[in-house]
């Protein structure tokens, strides 16, 4: 498998998870298009970027905007890398979100920060140091834009919890009854990858103590951006739990 594929099968793969993935991009980059430095080009930071999908996405959209993303996996950084369609404006960094020295090492500052099934990864404590660190590294009026699936409580919302998990259940299976691999497959494959061995032991080592974090609620990332000084903090696509939440600096 070459790097092109294995790029197309996370996609295909990522899909098979993300419902209305599509959905969620445009809702994105029709904010993101709607930002206008003067006399520069919008300067955009991808928190988790994985392999680097929705910088890409960004960038063939926004043609002036140049993009960072940010992520601590080795494969997916590697594969970013090696698929890089936009290296003139898209670059990557090998960061940690949970230590605090990354804001230091990636620059800025910028007019908006996005991120896209990745963030769910934090702890709440952590989640809630990183939002209270982002305005540190962001012009005024910059705006941040979180596409997660952000659980239903199971225990004030059973219903609609169970409900959102079936459907997604069900669109899952039928994405891997139609060709796409699944979530344990596609990271047999990343790891076998030839030539990939040091980013296979290091993916190991990095992720060797990795456990289950506690899901946390939209209403938690609002009043959590809200407290580190964001406003207009709300959602602009939700389909179930699924959801893009918004919020924009003064």
């Amino acid at each position: 498998m070459t790097p092109d594929e294995l790029l197309h099968a996370w996609h295909a793969q990522q899909t098979a998870f993300i419902e209305f993935r599509v959905e969620r991009v445009t809702a994105i980059l029709a904010v993101l298009g709607d930002l206008q430095p003067e006399e520069r080009p919008l300067q955009v930071l991808d928190l988790g970027c994985g392999p680097g999908s929705l910088g890409a996405e960004i960038a063939e959209a926004l043609p002036d905007a140049l993009i960072v993303g940010v992520d601590k996996d080795p494969i997916l950084l590697r594969l970013a890398a090696e698929t890089n369609r936009y290296p003139d404006r898209v670059s990557f960094l090998d960061l940690d979100l949970t230590d605090p020295t990354w804001l230091d090492a990636v620059g800025g500052p910028f007019d908006a920060v996005v991120s896209a099934t990745a963030l769910h990864w934090l702890d709440p404590a952590k989640l809630a140091e990183l939002y209270l660190a982002l305005p540190k590294i962001l012009h005024p009026g910059a705006v941040f834009l979180n596409a997660d699936h952000l659980y239903y409580d199971q225990a004030t919302e059973p219903t609609l919890r169970a409900l959102s998990e079936d459907i997604r259940e069900s669109f899952r299976i039928s994405a891997i009854e139609e060709g796409a691999m699944s979530w344990e497959a596609w990271w047999q494959a990343a790891r076998a990858m030839p030539g990939w061995g040091k980013e296979a032991t290091l993916w190991q080592e990095r992720w060797a103590d990795k456990s289950p974090t506690v899901k946390v609620s939209l209403d938690f990332h609002l009043a959590a951006l809200r407290a580190a000084g964001f406003v207009e903090t709300t959602h602009i696509f939700r389909w179930f739990d699924d959801v893009v939440l918004y919020a924009r600096l003064p």
